[in-house]
């Protein structure tokens, strides 16, 4: 879906710095699973990326984190 979305023109949308902006929608993938073959084929599928449980709050917290920061700056 987000192939084809990004695929039309994107009339009055929104730019990211003079280009037309990407339509994504991150998915973290959360398992019990910890084998690393695992990680490797959640991030093969398209997921963003992976959290193993149990988890510890700061683990999710800066998974979800990562999506939100920003490509380009460099401040944590």
């Amino acid at each position: 879906m987000e192939t084809k979305a990004n695929e039309q023109p994107m009339y009055g949308g929104s730019t990211v710095e003079g280009r037309e902006a990407e339509w994504h929608v991150p998915i973290l993938a959360m398992t019990a699973d910890v084998i690393h073959a695992t990680y490797d084929e959640c991030l093969k599928c398209g997921m963003d990326g992976y959290v193993s449980k149990p988890f510890e709050e700061e683990n999710l917290y800066q998974a979800v984190a990562s999506f939100f920061k920003s490509k380009h700056n460099s401040d944590p």
